[in-house]
């Protein structure tokens, strides 16, 4: 995965401090383009829909960590 950015939908119309909307792309290792819409539901801590790449999902909650929609994942 290469060239990941993500970005907010910020006028989804879903309340902001319960639901998440974010779009992302990136760039295979073939130089393939993707790009796609993730849900995040704050209440419940996870992504909703299709399941997703751990390593996209994983890169996104750090985005939402970074840009203090989410708290920081406790450390074990």
């Amino acid at each position: 995965m290469r060239n990941l950015t993500f970005g907010f939908f910020e006028n989804s119309g879903l309340p902001r401090d319960s639901r998440i909307l974010m779009f992302y792309s990136f760039e295979t290792e073939e130089r393939l383009a993707r790009s796609g819409i993730l849900h995040y539901n704050v209440a419940e801590g996870r992504f909703l829909g299709p399941r997703h790449d751990r390593e996209l999902t994983t890169a996104a909650l750090e985005f939402l960590n970074q840009h203090g929609r989410i708290p920081p994942a406790p450390r074990p």
